[in-house]
C-alpha cells in the first residue's frame, strides 16, 4: 500500500475515533480531590483488579518513536526483552504519577498472590 492511500484509509479511521473536544478530559482539568486516595472508587478498583486476575490482560502501544528505540534495543543489547523494559517504565509512571493508586493496587493483588 503507498503511504497516500494508507494515510487516506487511516486517516479516516482516526477522525472517527477523535474525542468531541467538549467531552475530552485531561489530568489537568481534573481537581486534587479527584485524583486523591479519597477520591479512589474501591469497588471499581476491585473490579479491576478481578478481571486482571481471572484472565490474562496486555497493555498495547503504538508510538513510532518507542517502537524504533526498543527494536533498536533488542537489536543490540543481549537478552533485552522488550516487554519487561516497558513494564518497568510503565510502573515507574504509574508510581510517579498515581502513588496512592498504586498502593491500593498491590495491596489489593496481595489477596491474590501476585
Amino acid at each position: 500500500m503507498t503511504g497516500d492511500l494508507m494515510n487516506k484509509v487511516f486517516g479516516d479511521i482516526k477522525d472517527k475515533k477523535k474525542v468531541p473536544e467538549a467531552i475530552a478530559l485531561s489530568k489537568e482539568s481534573l481537581s486534587n480531590e479527584a485524583l486523591s486516595l479519597k477520591a479512589i472508587d474501591l469497588k471499581v478498583l476491585q473490579e479491576a483488579i478481578e478481571a486482571t486476575t481471572s484472565k490474562r490482560r496486555m497493555i498495547g502501544v503504538w508510538d513510532p518513536e518507542i517502537a524504533a528505540t526498543m527494536q533498536y534495543l533488542k537489536s543490540v543489547t543481549p537478552r533485552y526483552s522488550i516487554s519487561e523494559n516497558a513494564a518497568k517504565w510503565i510502573k515507574d509512571g504509574l508510581e510517579r504519577d498515581h502513588p496512592e493508586l498504586i498502593q491500593k493496587v498491590r495491596e489489593g493483588l496481595k489477596d491474590h498472590k501476585l
